[in-house]
């Protein structure tokens, strides 16, 4: 099963190209996780969306608030820890179980749940294994030692050139076991016949793909190539 990733700043929190993506997304994919970052989805885009899976961070001082309202809507809904670079200070300083009261609380409402895990692996293992959970992580990382269904978060381009690098740069250097391997994490479909090995560790997985350039070109061009 195949799936896009949309990050709403990479579009300027434009929500009429949001649903422009969605439509295409949703014709060819199974799944468009969205991540709305800063912002909250509002009710009159939600009720326009198809096949989406709605992130949640849990370190958001209104991730309760959040998780309420998407939850009334039939997606999935995907609970991270949140990244920093999009909490305020206050936020930051939530401790990392505080994923799991989210996950928690999520599960009264629904059990189609994704859990984000990178760094929160050891913290979410059993609450994602008692409860049939997916665990979520991204290319390059390791595989979770969680006994679930499991989707991955791959990058890509259809070429990756030295300013997909430049715009990636931040990114990658999150990654706690980045050490300049970007090849590791950032998939250039023009060389995926070269790494078929590779990627056939996946072959149980969901395939969330992230396309580095918002375009249809890129975005429909996953399928097709993975």
């Amino acid at each position: 099963m195949h799936g896009i990733a949309t990050k709403l700043s990479k579009i300027n929190y434009d929500y009429e190209k949001l649903l422009e993506i969605n439509n295409s997304v949703s014709k060819s994919f199974e799944y468009h996780v969205i991540d709305a970052e800063t912002s909250l989805i509002d009710e009159e885009n939600l009720e326009s969306l198809k096949k989406a899976v709605l992130t949640i961070q849990s370190k958001r001082k209104d991730a309760f608030e959040i998780l309420e309202k998407y939850s009334s809507y039939n997606f999935d809904l995907c609970i991270v820890l949140g990244n920093n670079a999009y909490l305020s200070k206050k936020e930051a300083l939530f401790k990392k179980e505080r994923i799991l009261e989210v996950i928690d609380k999520a599960l009264n409402y629904k059990n189609n749940i994704w859990v984000g895990t990178e760094g929160v692996e050891k913290i979410v293992k059993d609450t994602v294994e008692e409860n049939n959970l997916i665990s979520y992580y991204v290319n390059g990382c390791e595989n979770p030692d969680i006994l679930s269904k499991k989707a991955v978060y791959l990058p890509y381009s259809i070429k990756i050139t030295e300013n997909i690098l430049f715009s990636m740069e931040d990114y990658l250097k999150r990654r706690k076991n980045y050490i300049g391997n970007w090849k590791d994490f950032l998939i250039s479909l023009k060389d995926v016949n070269v790494n078929l090995k590779e990627l056939y560790r996946f072959k149980d997985h969901i395939l969330i793909g992230y396309p580095i350039i918002q375009d249809f070109e890129n975005i429909l061009s996953f399928k097709n190539k993975i």
